[in-house]
């Protein structure tokens, strides 16, 4: 069975795992500190703080910026369930702005239709969908204008980069247009950990109140105590979680990091192959990624379908698992019951799902299993 995305692990991540389980430390210490550090100059940025998850990254980004009960956070529908419950988890709602029709990314001139009407917002969290980028420009622009913050989701696009309108490089996670990015280092995503996140910001305020809140709210640091009655002594200034990473993990992470550069590379070339293969297929509206300077790092290579149901079926009985990113979270039946969110509230995400089917794309990817895949869709429509 072909999947639609897998990890890569060989014997030097393997070797740097069982190092670490054979060291001192297992659990948050000296490569938790060495991935951070690492992860922080990969992606341009001052500081990186690692975590348990996506979810969490996402979850303590929102509590550092100040997400809370009297706080409006505009995202898009079309993410996964993490994006729009995390801001839920801090007591604030999530207000969904639609999708783009051709690169399935939030829309701009939706967000800001949303900020005319009389809803205070305080920020907004757009979403690399797929690797494929937002316009960051454009949302930054908004952004200042009405004095809101930004937490880039950018759990589907490390190692990726993309060009400003003034020219201008930036590598995903420099946090250039926004206060923070926010990672997933889950199986399927461009590198692993296991289960793991991250968050980058070049605000050091932010970092040190995120450093506390992973570790339950408490600090051991001498400057912030208010009272010290020893090395022992510890205090806890704010509500926080256990969201810290181990150091097998950060290890397996730092290995994973070495390599990444070349499996965008070879992403890319799939994507490449894909959309060459698709570019005259009336069937297969392949996801529009405006990759000027093919810096994009693809997590998925997302299309819109005819017969997406029985195209799924027939894939599968041949061997070929494809998955949906994602479905429209407005309609899934918490949020139809807590916010009355219904049924052509958002139609461009709502059309949108009712097509959309992402296909195999991963590293190990073989040449020969892709040209199969390419084969059975065209066969299927044929």
């Amino acid at each position: 069975m072909i999947p639609y995305g897998k990890q890569n692990i060989d014997q030097d991540d393997i070797d740097a795992v069982v190092e670490v389980l054979r060291s001192e430390y297992i659990t948050t210490g000296p490569k938790v500190n060495e991935f951070e550090e690492r992860l922080a100059e990969y992606c341009g940025a001052k500081y990186a703080v690692a975590v348990t998850s996506g979810t969490a990254a996402l979850h303590l980004a929102n509590i550092a910026i100040g997400t809370g009960v009297t706080t409006n956070v505009i995202t898009t529908p079309i993410t996964f369930l993490a994006t729009s419950n995390a801001i839920i988890y801090c007591g604030a709602q999530p207000i969904f702005a639609d999708i783009s029709n051709k690169t399935f990314t939030i829309d701009p001139n939706q967000v800001q239709t949303i900020l005319n009407d009389s809803k205070p917002i305080k920020g907004i969290i757009p979403v690399h969908l797929g690797g494929v980028v937002c316009d960051m420009d454009s949302i930054a622009d908004i952004a200042k204008e009405n004095d809101l913050w930004i937490i880039e989701d950018a759990c589907h696009a490390l190692g990726g980069s993309w060009i400003d309108n003034k020219g201008d490089k930036h590598r995903i996670g420099d946090c250039s247009h926004s206060d923070m990015s926010v990672f997933s280092f889950h199986p399927v995503k461009q590198i692993t950990t296991g289960e793991g996140g991250a968050i980058t910001t070049n605000n050091k305020d932010l970092f040190e109140k995120l450093i506390c809140l992973r570790s339950h709210g408490m600090t051991k640091n001498p400057e912030k105590l208010i009272e010290n009655h020893g090395d022992w002594y510890y205090e806890l200034h704010e509500m926080g979680f256990n969201y810290r990473l181990t150091d097998f993990q950060a290890a397996l992470g730092i290995e994973q990091l070495n390599k990444n550069d070349e499996w965008i590379k070879k992403r890319r070339k799939l994507v490449f192959q894909y959309d060459e293969a698709f570019k005259d297929f009336e069937k297969i509206t392949p996801q529009l990624h405006p990759d000027i300077d093919g810096g994009y790092s693809y997590h998925l290579y997302i299309t819109k379908c005819e017969d997406r149901a029985d195209l799924y079926k027939y894939l599968k009985n041949n061997g070929v698992n494809t998955q949906v990113h994602y479905i429209p979270i407005h309609l899934q039946p918490y949020y139809k019951e807590k916010y009355g969110y219904s049924q052509g509230d958002f139609p461009i995400a709502e059309k949108y799902y009712k097509k959309a089917l992402s296909l195999p794309l991963y590293p190990t990817l073989k040449y020969t299993d892709q040209e199969k895949v390419v084969s059975l869709v065209k066969k299927f429509y044929a």
